[in-house]
């Protein structure tokens, strides 16, 4: 099955009127169902979602944008807050079918860490002009740079499930990129010792809608290269075998230990 995760920033559309709902409520069960049927009762179309805890406060956050034509900014705030599980509501209405998140920031991992969305086409984009501009120098400095984010968030991520864990588990922790969007994890295979990890993906964004000669993942391979190199605590090298920008149906990436 393939399922879309959808990140809500904005809704356009002249034609109809949208709200942002932002409920605060206590965290225990049935809490948000009960905040759902009141919404069931508004006749609300929710257009998307998501919620996050604060398991130390004991609260939870459903925000949500909904499509409606009935109802006021005041009137949903009004009935939403009358819940005897909710703390505090907020509602915005659109301006002329136009509804931007004015009511989060910073933009946040559930991990903590701070986040910043960009188009993965634009970033693609970005980092191309750098192969454009200075040729095999700047393929070099895409390479780099990956390996050097690489390792910093290899850090984090040892740091909070251990080398062990993730040795133990390296196939299902590589399935982190997918969960950002970077590519879709189509296979993994480590060898004895480490001597050398396979890693095959689809629809990588540094390649997809690309046409090259050669292997066009500069950036992902250091990526990959730096990650590996914190978690096994040794020096690795990437190669990619395979690449769609080269007319693959995949891109493959082979890491191997940096020779001495």
């Amino acid at each position: 099955m393939r399922l879309r995760k959808d990140v809500n920033v904005y809704l356009f559309d002249p034609t109809r009127k949208y709200f942002h709902i932002v409920i605060e409520l206590e965290n225990v069960p049935g809490a948000l169902r009960s905040v759902l049927e009141v919404m069931h009762g508004l006749n609300l179309n929710i257009l998307g979602s998501f919620t996050s805890v604060d398991s130390a406060a004991r609260l939870g956050v459903w925000s949500g944008f909904v499509e409606d034509s009935d109802h006021s900014a005041m009137d949903l705030k009004r009935r939403l807050g009358a819940s005897p599980v909710v703390h505090d509501a907020m509602v915005v209405e659109s301006n002329k079918g136009f509804l931007v998140d004015s009511l989060h920031f910073p933009v946040t991992f559930n991990t903590g860490t701070r986040a910043v969305m960009m188009g993965a086409k634009s970033l693609a984009s970005m980092l191309s002009s750098v192969t454009e501009r200075f040729g095999s120098g700047g393929n070099v400095i895409l390479y780099e740079e990956g390996a050097s984010y690489g390792r910093e968030l290899g850090q984090e991520y040892l740091l909070r499930m251990g080398a062990d864990f993730i040795m133990a588990n390296f196939e299902d922790v590589v399935k982190l990129y997918q969960a950002l969007g970077w590519f879709k994890v189509e296979g993994v295979k480590a060898g004895p010792n480490w001597e050398q990890v396979v890693v095959r993906v689809a629809e990588s964004f540094e390649c997809s809608g690309v046409e090259s000669k050669v292997p066009h993942s500069h950036f992902v391979r250091g990526h990959l290269e730096g990650m590996l190199t914190s978690w096994l605590g040794s020096p690795m090298e990437c190669k990619e075998t395979l690449c769609i920008a080269r007319g693959d149906k995949a891109c493959e990436f082979v890491l191997t230990p940096r020779p001495a």
